[in-house]
């Protein structure tokens, strides 16, 4: 579709600010979901339950049951209370992320346990109107009856299943993560399993890329490159998570990365240089690339993730549409119109949701639901799907979104 096509089409009278209207107006918009690491998915209340039920105790610092204010009071944070979406009241530093990830894995620790945080995270997205779900997971070693290979097993089983009985039909694909982290045996062995299945003609089309992640404060992409390579050889689509960490004082100014005096800007080089399909939040990269018109690798960008853990809304009681505007590439990257997919990393980990991540864009950045929109369909030019099946929801995607911005031009401005 051209873009020009695409501009006309999506023209609208509906205001770029955000009220109760927009929340539910984005909500029911078709949604592509590229950045959702399954652990992170877990719901809370699914945590609790499962820590109970395994008698593990979790860390009181990072997991409470109840959110409370300064008074003591607990607060309930829904998607029908705007004021509350806005705020950050659980901060979560990078840090905490990999604290809380390290504990998780206590209560997940069975084939049950694994199958139903993975069905609950396909009807939470697909309860956003997600209708195609790239999610990735780190296979591991649950149990003595649950090993890698099975634990792929579960996860590909269940998105069979969810696919052929959910009503709304939202396709499901898997990438395969590499934790850098642990060893290049683990790696070499998660490559190996990813290129398996993929030979199957079970799950040929379900397994679509691998993915390298966890800490960005441990580990070496070059260990992990002919890996990587490996799996690309084998057809598989390559995302890296990249310049998630500045190995320099950014307290006075978190704009840009200083190339002279960050240690790990040759790690993102040689990221960069091995022409991944896609990056992960790509935070602190070196300005020469953006302006590179040649080399626009798609980045997977969460805007809530991105501000808890770069701690930008700390110095505004945890206000996220001030702490998303610190933000040190977002603005730049909607300005120039940057191949972006807008993703929400670890949602329950996070509190956070599809729409949630759209709305907050909109409240940051006073962005038209036209903008968002063509953010949204634009996405699914990045997936790591077939081309007939992303040709199919592009079409699928484009249609239901001129539906719906007809029928609410009717209704007048999304403003209150």
């Amino acid at each position: 579709m051209k873009e020009n096509d695409f501009k006309g089409n999506y023209h609208n009278n509906i205001g770029p600010r955000a009220s109760s209207s927009l929340y539910f107006f984005l909500q029911k918009i078709p949604k592509v979901e590229l950045h959702a690491h399954l652990n992170g998915c877990i719901r809370p209340g699914t945590l609790f339950a499962l820590a109970e039920e395994k008698c593990v105790t979790l860390s009181s610092h990072h997991f409470q049951p109840t959110k409370k204010n300064d008074n003591d009071q607990t607060l309930i944070q829904g998607d029908d209370d705007e004021d509350a979406l806005l705020y950050n009241v659980q901060p979560r530093s990078l840090q905490d992320c990999f604290d809380m990830f390290a504990e998780i894995p206590r209560c997940v620790n069975d084939v049950d346990s694994l199958r139903r945080i993975t069905l609950e995270a396909l009807h939470d997205f697909a309860a956003h109107n997600v209708v195609y779900l790239e999610l990735r997971t780190t296979p591991k070693v649950l149990n003595a009856e649950c090993d890698k290979r099975t634990y792929l097993e579960t996860v590909l089983g269940v998105m069979n299943e969810f696919e052929q009985s959910y009503t709304r039909s939202m396709t499901c694909r898997l990438i395969v993560a590499i934790d850098r982290s642990l060893s290049e045996e683990e790696a070499c062995e998660n490559v190996d399993l990813a290129i398996a299945f993929r030979k199957s003609t079970l799950s040929a089309d379900r397994i679509v890329g691998m993915d390298l992640g966890g800490n960005p404060t441990r580990g070496d992409f070059h260990c992990f490159r002919p890996h990587l390579e490996r799996a690309r050889q084998a057809g598989l689509r390559i995302t890296l998570h990249c310049g998630e960490v500045a190995d320099c004082d950014m307290t006075s100014n978190i704009t840009h990365a200083d190339e002279t005096s960050c240690s790990t800007y040759s790690e993102v080089q040689a990221m960069l240089d091995f022409h991944p399909d896609r990056l992960g939040h790509a935070l602190f990269v070196p300005n020469t690339f953006w302006s590179s018109q040649e080399r626009r690798i798609p980045v997977e960008t969460c805007p809530t993730s991105n501000v808890m853990t770069l701690e930008l809304a700390q110095h505004v009681r945890g206000h996220l549409m001030e702490g998303l505007q610190q933000h040190p590439q977002l603005r730049e990257w909607l300005d120039t119109q940057y191949p972006l997919a807008i993703g929400t990393d670890d949602p329950g980990v996070f509190d956070t949701n599809p729409t949630k991540e759209l709305w907050l864009l909109c409240r940051a950045f006073d962005l038209n639901v036209s903008i968002i929109c063509r953010l949204v369909e634009q996405s699914m030019e990045y997936a790591f799907c077939d081309e007939a099946t992303k040709r199919r929801l592009q079409e699928d995607i484009h249609e239901e979104m001129l539906l719906l911005l007809q029928s609410n031009q009717g209704k007048g401005s999304c403003e209150d």
